[in-house]
């Protein structure tokens, strides 16, 4: 694993704690578990340098940015 992979999986992997910890304390919405969940895939696909998990991660993050936008 590359340094620029470990800054991925670390990035990501804070993104998903922080809609985990909105998710428990701001009202447990699905879209903070669907965020969680893609960002978790994104930084699981870094780190195993899987591309389709990752892409499948940020269609996941995007789908929970966009609900918490546009509906």
């Amino acid at each position: 694993m590359t340094i620029n992979n470990k800054f991925f999986v670390v990035f990501f992997s804070i993104f998903a704690v922080i809609n985990l910890i909105d998710f428990t304390y701001y009202g447990q919405e699905i879209r903070y578990l669907v965020g969680a969940t893609g960002y978790l895939l994104m930084a699981y696909g870094s780190y195993e340098n899987k591309h389709l998990l990752a892409i499948l991660g940020a269609a996941l993050a995007i789908a929970s940015i966009a609900v918490k936008y546009v509906l």
